[in-house]
């Protein structure tokens, strides 16, 4: 039993790895600047509108870099399941599942040749859709994963920095003010990133990012950020990768490190 448990454990630190170069990945394919915007002035109300112009995909490799942290993870599950029933067959899986299309009775027909402490520990979790949205959400996406590459878009707004912005108004610049023939860095108040005031996803050519107040300036410097996010309707749509990966990294650790005090 120790031997599968260490095997969960390895499952999960290999994940983390996995995280890590996924977000090596993703700084990397950012600072390539993939993300076009432009600004324009309504000519009615005068406000500067700034929308996007051109949407980039999310590289390959980490979409599959993704599927590989789903993967390990859903499996050190599952290994801890073998490790704690007296009996194991092709079937025997860490239960995750829709009690409406399955029934509850699903989870003590998988777990009921677990020792009683062990069931506690996966029904404590509520293991279901409705249940731990974070389970139902590893357990969909990587059954997708088995059968397709996941979608992402790269272009969900997060949001800008509103202090960046307001220096940029105010001075005429991202970051100098001249005074008296004079060149001055600004010392801009700390970076408070405001989320947009609706959610657009996917972000797509023309889609509006913000609309300033009338007769603002246009900062074509703005510093708008973007999140890499998932496309898949009904589990995850819109909702950061590395977040969600984050989420069911630390789910998973905590579930492997319960089990590992039974051994």
């Amino acid at each position: 039993m120790s031997d599968k448990i260490s095997d969960a454990q390895a499952k999960v630190e290999w994940a983390d790895k996995h995280i890590e170069d996924f977000k090596e990945t993703i700084v990397g394919f950012q600072d390539t600047y993939p993300y076009k915007f432009d600004a324009k002035r309504d000519p009615e109300t005068r406000q500067p509108v700034y929308y996007m112009t051109e949407i980039v995909d999310v590289p390959q490799n980490a979409v599959l870099i993704t599927g590989d942290v789903l993967q390990c993870l859903r499996t050190a599950l599952d290994y801890l399941i073998c490790a704690h029933s007296k009996k194991t067959t092709s079937l025997t899986a860490f239960p995750i599942f829709d009690p409406a299309k399955i029934g509850k009775t699903y989870l003590t027909g998988k777990i009921g040749e677990m020792l009683p402490a062990a069931q506690k520990i996966v029904t404590d979790l509520k293991p279901y859709k409705g249940g731990n949205e974070t389970l139902w959400k590893l357990h969909e996406l990587n059954r997708i994963d088995k059968h397709r590459l996941l979608f992402t878009a790269c272009a969900c707004p997060r949001g800008f920095d509103i202090n960046q912005h307001r220096a940029y108004v105010r001075h005429g610049g991202p970051s100098l003010l001249q005074r008296n023939g004079q060149t001055f860095v600004l010392k801009v108040a700390q970076s408070i990133y405001i989320p947009p005031v609706r959610k657009v996803f996917p972000l797509k050519a023309g889609d509006v990012l913000f609309v300033d107040s009338p007769d603002a300036k246009i900062n074509k410097n703005i510093d708008f950020r973007f999140d890499v996010a998932f496309n898949e309707p009904g589990i995850c749509e819109g909702d950061p990768v590395l977040e969600t990966l984050k989420d069911c990294f630390g789910l998973v650790r905590e579930i492997v490190a319960a089990f590992a005090k039974l051994s």
